[in-house]
């Protein structure tokens, strides 16, 4: 592994995106969500995938430029579309707009349309917890169908990933998990190294649980196991049609229009706990304490610890700050291939002797 300051990341990462034809503004707003992915340990989302944001600015299917067009704005309520913007730096206007809403709104909902590929849900979820919001974030991309119906063999959906911050007196609990097993990219990553799964996450064509990953590619293709498993993955299959409503048909971006992948739709929504219940402390009070709770649970034999969503994350986020983020040197070689194909040719400072 190849460790680099948080600062040569970023760095790095905005020098390639500006050389792929993004403006700085962009630029710096896609590098600062692939590096936060990093850091929060979502390596799938991080610098691993810059190469596919390039080579999708180089066809076309990332814009460069372009407008956000705005199709409805109630002042509590608004809707976004964009001809395949960044999605990183869409997203960073509209949670600003979202949260800077939520101050005068005690429910702020947001739904943006045909933006890009926008990254790891948790990266964009700390600020916002942060600042004593509640937020419910979903996602998906109406060009990608990896997950079949219960009792069917055909993809209708895919993992439709749906994400959550809780605020509380310390860390807030940050939640970001698919509606199937695991994601399309983590498959993918056995694949590559031509392993079998450590369990039945997939189904092959013929309706079978199964734990090799190459089924995903066969032809006709495998899909993923939805979350429950075979017993009871109708449930995590109803999970993802939720998203499919929110994200997709709510912001005007359904399966019922032609696919093109890498374009996803998006579903935001903030709460003030100010204007509930008893009040914003009295909301913070009862979210810490069901913290404490938790951790007051006595420990399973062999787990060794209680752990909550995010916890983990944030901790090896504060650690990465400290002393860099590791990379695999394929990482960074590719990144370095890259560079000098855009005229970029040092990117990284070189591993320690």
């Amino acid at each position: 592994m190849t460790t680099i300051s948080v600062s040569e990341a970023l760095a790095g990462a905005a020098r390639l995106l500006g050389a792929a034809g993004l403006d700085q503004e962009k630029a710096s707003a896609v590098a600062r969500r692939l590096v936060e992915a990093d850091l929060l340990g979502h390596r799938s989302h991080g610098l691993q995938n810059l190469p596919t944001y390039l080579e999708r600015l180089a066809d076309g299917r990332i814009a460069l430029t372009g407008n956000i067009a705005t199709l409805h704005d109630t002042g509590a309520s608004f809707s976004w579309h964009t001809e395949r913007l960044p999605g990183a730096w869409v997203m960073e206007q509209l949670i600003a707009q979202a949260v800077a809403r939520a101050s005068q709104h005690a429910v702020v909902t947001a739904t943006l349309a045909n933006c890009s590929h926008i990254g790891a849900l948790q990266a964009y979820l700390e600020d916002i917890g942060r600042q004593k919001f509640l937020a419910l974030m979903m996602v998906t991309d109406p060009g990608v169908a990896s997950v079949a119906p219960p009792g069917g063999v055909d993809a209708v959906t895919t993992s439709n990933p749906m994400a959550a911050c809780i605020p509380t007196d310390g860390d807030p609990i940050l939640i970001d998990q698919s509606t199937t097993l695991v994601s399309n990219g983590a498959i993918a990553q056995y694949a590559a190294k031509g392993s079998l799964l450590p369990g039945q996450w997939v189904v092959d064509n013929q309706g079978r649980p199964s734990n090799d990953p190459a089924v995903l590619t066969a032809t006709p293709a495998g899909t993923l196991m939805p979350l429950g498993g075979p017993e009871f993955g109708y449930k995590g299959f109803g999970f993802g049609l939720i998203v499919e409503a929110f994200a997709l048909a709510l912001s005007g971006f359904g399966r019922d229009q032609p696919r093109l992948r890498g374009a996803q739709g998006v579903f935001l929504q903030i709460l003030n706990p100010a204007h509930f219940g008893n009040g914003q402390a009295a909301f913070m009070a009862a979210t810490t304490a069901l913290v404490a709770q938790c951790r007051g649970s006595r420990v399973a034999a062999d787990a060794g610890t209680i752990r909550l969503p995010g916890e983990r994350a944030l901790q090896l986020k504060k650690d990465q700050l400290a002393r860099g983020i590791a990379f695999a040197p394929t990482v960074l070689e590719t990144l370095e291939t890259w560079g000098a194909r855009l005229g970029v040719p040092t990117l990284f400072a070189p591993p320690p002797s």
